[in-house]
């Protein structure tokens, strides 16, 4: 039996989800152990076997069904995100196949990601000297489909990265990866969708879902949280983290040209509740095969919070305020300009209401971002990054100085169809619009095993 049957078979943890515990048999340990053998056991074959150049050769294992799977949508590159690539068959990727006339099947996917990282720069909450950090992220994917066109998905993970958000006290300074599970495997993602006719798709999110799952967010070389932007706020528009986490959407074609995608979502535990919600449309048009444009709209309650902005960004109310309504519109867009860059940006504006507040104070939010990303640019495969913009903030605010500006390089090194290194930098000026506050520096040592 190979490694991801294994795995899938007889690795214990306790599986955290929302207020309860479901407690599997076994060991924690073998979970990592089946993970550690699973990474080690792809380096030699992998850097034994280096990126293939494209060739006239057509020929390819894939499994024809697979081919014949409906498109899950681009912008998905979480490892999500895994299940909008081909994979070649091998030994560490487990099928478990019942029936190949319509009977469900179930694929197992699964990356490890490994962060070095140094920072520098003011902490307000702590005098300790600045030292490295090394830290992990492991996910587990199961993916079912019932008919061959529809997609189950169920995913577990831990992460261990440090939260540079609470260093720096503050989300301006936030990654794409990061959290502190203290080794506890949990169940971040549970969704499903499925086709109604040729044209429209139907989404239901229980947990872990966002509006970046039904409505695409246009930034397609950077988007993803292990092979993209190395911030938070360089992966997307803010807009699109707005609300909960569990709910329903559908996406329509109307044709080519032009899609409408529109849901709801809500807290998973009490999705018509009042603590945070929202509610969104977008029509995305793709004037040429290279150029696509989006408008998005949302009204939420109690959904500010991107996790990418200042504290007056996420609360201009000073939390005085429980029920605070926003209006909200994104433009994105993005462009390849040839078959090696592609630009793309995006402006995202709120406007904030406190509605059990006298007088029902307001405020605007702004944020804005372009993105550069060009494959190719020292060797073929490998892909650099630019993001440069301004992360949520309030305007029109007398006491409030220049906004902070977000400067990211990257470079993605990409060794072989399983390992991936990324080296990075981020640069946040004048952190929460204080002067006082020195600029903070991030760089990382990213590195992705794909199993």
């Amino acid at each position: 039996m190979g490694f991801s049957h294994t795995l899938a078979l007889n690795f214990g943890l306790n599986l955290a989800v929302p207020n309860q515990t479901l407690r599997f048999c076994g060991h924690l340990s073998s979970f990592w152990v089946g993970i550690a053998i699973g990474v080690l056991g792809i380096i030699p074959r992998a850097l034994a076997n280096p990126t293939p150049q494209s060739s006239g050769n057509t020929e390819s294992n894939t499994d024809p069904q697979a081919l014949q799977a409906p498109i899950n949508p681009v912008w998905q590159l979480e490892a999500s995100d895994a299940s909008t690539l081909v994979f070649p068959k091998t030994s560490t990727m487990a099928e478990i196949e019942v029936s190949s006339d319509g009977v469900p099947r179930t694929e197992l996917r699964g990356e490890a990601v490994f962060s070095l990282i140094q920072t520098a720069g003011h902490r307000p909450n702590s005098g300790d000297p600045l030292r490295p950090s090394f830290g992990n992220r492991i996910r587990l994917n199961f993916e079912t489909r019932f008919s061959g066109e529809d997609r189950l998905r169920l995913r577990l993970q831990t992460t261990n990265v440090a939260e540079l958000d609470d260093v720096f006290d503050t989300d301006l300074a936030r990654l794409s990866i990061q959290g502190d599970d203290q080794n506890r495997v949990s169940l971040s993602r549970l969704d499903y969708q499925f086709p109604i006719g040729d044209d429209t798709n139907v989404f239901i999110q229980a947990i872990g879902g966002s509006i970046s799952d039904i409505a695409d967010p246009l930034n397609p070389r950077l988007s993803s949280s292990s092979r993209g932007a190395i911030s938070r706020f360089g992966q997307r528009n803010p807009l699109y983290r707005q609300g909960g986490n569990a709910g329903v959407g559908l996406a329509h074609d109307f044709n080519e040209q032009i899609n409408l995608s529109l849901g709801y979502l809500g807290d998973d535990l009490d999705l018509f509740s009042d603590e945070e919600s929202i509610a969104f449309a977008q029509l995305t048009f793709d004037p040429t095969d290279s150029i696509r444009l989006g408008l998005l709209y949302t009204y939420g309650l109690n959904g500010l919070d991107s996790g990418t902005g200042s504290h007056l960004a996420n609360d201009p109310f000073a939390d005085q305020s429980k029920a605070i309504a926003a209006h909200s519109v994104g433009l994105q867009g993005t462009a390849d300009i040839t078959e090696q860059l592609t630009l793309s940006g995006w402006a995202g504006y709120t406007r904030a209401t406190a509605t059990d507040l006298p007088s029902h104070p307001q405020a605007d939010i702004l944020n804005w971002a372009f993105t550069i990303g060009y494959s190719g640019l020292f060797r073929d495969d490998d892909l650099g990054g630019l993001v440069i913009g301004r992360p949520p903030h309030v305007l029109s605010r007398s006491h409030q100085t220049s906004p902070p500006w977000h400067i990211e390089v990257l470079y993605q090194i990409r060794m072989n169809d399983h390992i991936t290194i990324t080296p990075g930098i981020v640069v946040i000026t004048n952190p929460e619009a204080d002067l006082n506050r020195s600029t903070i520096v991030v760089g990382t040592l990213r590195t992705l095993f794909r199993f």
